[in-house]
């Protein structure tokens, strides 16, 4: 089947559905989605703490775990407020800080049920900047390298076939 013929559907619905809810609550007014947003962490303080309306980058949105771009959107509106709300840069160290925020928050509203959702955030998050970190080039298939990363993250890390 031709790449672009596939029917992507999101690796977990209940994770879409956290996540949009979560965002909601967090930018009732919404946020700009862009081709152009803050790329370092200082870009993205200077910006919120000048009191501007988040930016979220538009690239890089389609076929990814959520299969669909406003899902994703979300994600990373959510994701981008706790690093500057917790003052967390994008060092692999930062961005381990933000996904284990994103975890406790999931975990205090949706309970033990959102254990999964964390595995799958610390492999989309963490897995995946560690695989950029080793192998300095992107996950193209996102789905199979986080599928593959929560059964057996040193293994998928090796590999540089995504």
């Amino acid at each position: 089947m031709n790449e672009h013929a596939k029917i992507y559907r999101p690796l977990d619905v209940g994770l879409n559905a956290a996540i949009l809810a979560i965002t909601s609550r967090l930018f009732p007014d919404g946020f700009d989605v862009c081709e152009t947003a803050p790329g370092t962490y200082q870009e993205l303080k200077n910006h919120l703490d000048a009191g501007k309306r988040l930016v979220i980058y538009s690239g890089g949105s389609n076929g990814t775990i959520y299969a669909d771009p406003e899902v994703n959107y979300a994600f990373r509106a959510w994701h981008d407020y706790i690093h500057w709300k917790g003052g967390f840069d994008f060092s692999v160290e930062g961005e381990t800080a933000v996904c284990e925020e994103q975890c406790r928050q999931l975990i205090e509203r949706y309970g033990d049920s959102a254990r999964r959702w964390c595995d799958i955030l610390r492999a989309e998050i963490i897995g995946q900047r560690l695989y950029y970190q080793r192998h300095k080039k992107y996950v193209c298939d996102q789905r199979a390298f986080i599928e593959e990363y929560i059964r057996d993250p040193e293994i998928t890390l090796m590999w540089s076939l995504w």
